[in-house]
C-alpha cells in the first residue's frame, strides 16, 4: 500500500499540491490557538522504571476537577486528521468524518470531549515519536505502561480522580493490555474494534500467515517512527516466522480477559473481519465487568466512531461512570445490533445477550453433486474439486431461503479434505449473500471496501487440531499448538471458524458458501502468503462424510 501512497503523493506535489511523507508531522497551528482549551504540549509523564512517555493534555479554560479521557497511541499524538486525509487520496473509502485537528489518529477529539468536560491526554507510547525507552510491539510493557499514566493522570490537581480510556485498534488492543492490571484510578473503558489475540486474529488467521498488515504495521509505523535514541524490542516479522505455532511469544501479548472487571463499553464490527471482529466478541464474551455493553456495526469504522450517534453513546457511558450523572446509563439495553441487508443498509434493534436469545444453531448439510446446501443431505458418498492455484478455482454450495431469515452470529463449517499435490493445504470459506436472480449482495469491508461479503474464514489443514473444550456449536478453537500434515490423497476432517456477522435473508435470497484455495477478495493492505497449496484440493460430501455448515438463525419472537 506504501508503494500506492507514495505515487499518489507524488501526483498530488506535481499537482501544486504540497503534502509531507505520510508518517510524518504536518504543520499545524500553535496548540494556543484551540479556542476555549487550555493545550500543553509535549508533557513528560514518568513511568515505573524512570522512562518519561510524551503527552498532549488538553483542558477546560475553567480551572476545577474534571475527569479524564486517555489514549495511548504509536501512531503519533501529533500525527492526527491527516491519515484519513492520505488514505483517502489513495482511494480508501473512509467516509465522512468530522474532527477539530487535534483528533488523534484513531482516537479521541479533543475538539469534542473538553468542551464537554473533560481533560484529553493523547500519550506516545513508550519510543515511539519522543517518547523515551525501547519501543515494544504489541507485549505487556504497553499495559504495565498505561498502567503508570492512569494512576500519573489520576491524581493531579486538575483531575477528579476518574480516569476513562478511548480510541480505535491499537488504541483499543492497549485498553485491553491494561484493564486486567486493574489501575485504582481506571473508571471505565471503551476499547471500539481492538483485537484481543494477535495469534488468531491478525498474524495467523486459521494457522495462515498474514503478512501485509503486519508488514506495514513493523515497517511503515514502528520501524520508521520509534525513537531511534533507543531502538525496537524486537524485529515482529522475523519473530512471527519463527513463532509459527502459538506459544509463550504469543501469550505475551496476549491480555487476560477475564480479570477485566471495570465498566466496558464495546464496539464489534462486521465489516473489518480479518482484524478485530474475532477478538473483540472474545473480549466481550470473556470480561467479568457487571456493566458491559456491546455497539455493533457493519460500515466503516472511523466514520462509525467520530459519527454523531456514536458520540452520544459515548458521552452517556463516560458522564455516568466518570462524571455521576444520572443519565439512565444503566437502562441502555446490552447489545446494539445492526443487521445488514446490503452495502450501508441496516436494521437497528437492541438486546440484552449477545449471542442473541431465541438463537437457532440449524445444520446445512453440503451436497457436492448438486452443488447445493440442503436440510437432508445426500445419503452416498461425493466427491467435488477445485484448482487450488487457480484464482477462479472453487467449490460452490447454495441455499435459498423460502422465508425471511436472521443469521448473526458465528458459523462453522465442517467437511472432509484432500490434496493430489503437497502435504498441506489453505482453505479459505466465503459466505456470500445473492438475490433472488442470483447476483451477489455487497457489503462495507475491510478499511471501507464496498464489495466485501457477508463473512470469510481461513484454516491451514496441518493446523486443524482441535481444543474440545473450548469449541462450541458454532466456533471450533484450534489450538494451533502441532502441526499435522498430510500425505497426497489422504483424506481428513477440518472444521473452520466463520467470524460473526449479522445478515438480514429476504424471502427467495441465497446464501453462497465458496471454498477456495487463494484468498477471496483482495485488499490494499491485508494477504495471506505464502500459500502451501499445489494441484487440486477435493471436498467429500454424504455418507459417512458428515459435512455441513452450522448457522445462527435468529428465530421471531411469537
Amino acid at each position: 500500500m506504501l508503494n500506492i501512497i507514495q505515487s499518489t503523493l507524488r501526483k498530488l506535489k506535481l499537482a501544486g499540491f504540497i503534502i509531507k511523507k505520510i508518517g510524518r508531522k504536518i504543520h499545524k497551528p500553535s496548540l494556543k490557538q484551540i479556542e476555549g482549551i487550555v493545550a500543553e504540549q509535549d508533557i513528560k509523564i514518568p513511568m515505573r522504571d524512570g522512562v518519561s512517555l510524551a503527552a498532549n493534555i488538553y483542558k477546560p479554560l475553567l480551572s476545577g476537577n474534571y475527569p479524564v479521557l486517555m489514549c495511548m497511541t504509536p501512531y503519533g499524538k501529533d500525527e492526527q486528521p491527516e491519515h484519513y486525509e492520505l488514505f483517502k487520496a489513495v482511494g480508501i473509502n473512509v467516509g465522512t468524518i468530522s474532527t477539530s485537528d487535534y483528533a488523534v489518529f484513531e482516537g479521541p477529539d479533543p475538539g469534542y470531549w473538553v468542551k464537554e468536560g473533560y481533560v484529553m491526554i493523547h500519550v506516545n507510547a513508550r519510543g515511539m515519536w519522543n517518547s523515551e525507552g525501547k519501543a515494544h510491539i504489541f507485549d505487556k510493557q504497553n499495559g504495565l505502561d498505561f498502567y503508570d499514566l492512569i494512576e500519573w493522570a489520576g491524581v493531579q490537581s486538575w483531575s477528579n480522580g476518574k480516569v476513562g480510556l478511548t480510541g480505535v485498534s491499537y488504541l483499543a488492543w492497549s485498553q485491553w493490555m491494561a484493564a486486567p492490571l486493574n489501575p485504582p484510578h481506571l473508571t471505565a473503558i471503551c476499547p471500539w474494534e481492538g483485537f484481543t489475540d494477535m495469534y488468531r486474529d491478525v498474524a495467523y488467521q486459521g494457522g495462515i500467515p498474514e503478512t501485509g498488515l503486519m508488514s506495514e504495521l513493523y515497517n511503515r509505523r514502528f520501524k520508521s517512527d520509534h525513537n531511534k535514541a533507543y531502538g525496537l524490542n524486537e524485529n515482529l516479522l522475523e519473530n512471527a516466522k519463527i513463532h509459527y505455532l502459538d506459544d509463550d511469544y504469543w501469550a505475551n501479548k496476549r491480555p487476560d480477559l477475564a480479570k477485566i472487571t471495570v465498566p466496558a463499553l464495546i464496539c464489534l464490527s462486521w465489516s473489518d473481519q480479518g482484524l478485530h471482529t474475532r477478538g473483540v466478541l472474545e473480549a466481550y464474551k470473556n470480561i467479568r465487568s457487571d456493566h458491559k455493553w456491546l455497539f455493533t456495526h457493519g460500515r466503516r469504522k472511523w466514520e462509525v466512531y467520530y459519527s454523531d450517534e456514536s458520540k452520544k453513546l459515548q458521552k452517556r457511558f463516560f458522564d455516568y461512570f466518570l462524571k455521576g450523572e444520572n443519565n439512565g446509563m444503566l437502562q441502555v439495553p446490552a447489545v446494539r445490533l445492526e443487521v445488514r441487508t446490503a452495502y450501508y443498509q441496516a436494521q437497528i434493534r437492541y438486546e440484552e445477550t449477545f449471542p442473541v436469545k431465541h438463537t437457532a444453531y440449524k445444520k446445512l448439510l453440503l451436497n457436492a453433486n448438486e452443488k447445493c446446501l440442503s436440510e437432508s443431505g445426500p445419503l452416498t458418498e461425493q466427491m467435488t474439486r477445485y484448482n487450488a492455484t487457480d484464482k477462479k478455482g472453487k467449490a460452490v454450495f447454495d441455499f435459498r431461503f423460502i422465508k425471511e431469515t436472521e443469521i448473526t452470529g458465528g458459523m462453522k463449517l465442517r467437511f472432509w479434505v484432500s490434496t493430489d499435490k503437497g502435504d498441506d493445504m489453505d482453505l479459505f470459506v466465503a459466505v456470500k449473500k445473492m438475490d433472488t436472480a442470483g447476483n451477489e449482495v455487497y457489503f462495507s469491508g475491510y478499511n471501507g471496501n464496498n464489495h466485501d461479503m457477508v463473512a470469510k474464514g481461513w484454516l491451514r489443514a496441518s493446523q486443524r487440531a482441535l481444543d474440545t473444550q473450548k469449541s462450541t456449536i458454532n466456533q471450533p478453537w484450534h489450538t494451533h499448538q502441532k502441526s499435522q500434515k498430510l500425505k497426497p490423497g489422504e483424506i481428513v476432517p477440518v472444521e473452520i471458524e466463520i467470524l460473526p456477522s449479522s445478515t438480514l435473508f429476504e424471502t427467495g435470497t441465497i446464501l453462497r458458501l465458496e471454498i477456495l484455495g487463494q484468498e477471496p477478495i483482495v485488499y490494499n493492505s491485508f494477504k495471506h502468503e505464502p500459500i502451501v497449496n499445489k494441484g487440486f484440493h477435493s471436498i467429500y460430501t454424504g455418507g459417512k462424510y458428515d459435512a455441513y455448515l452450522i448457522v445462527p438463525l435468529v428465530l421471531p419472537v411469537e
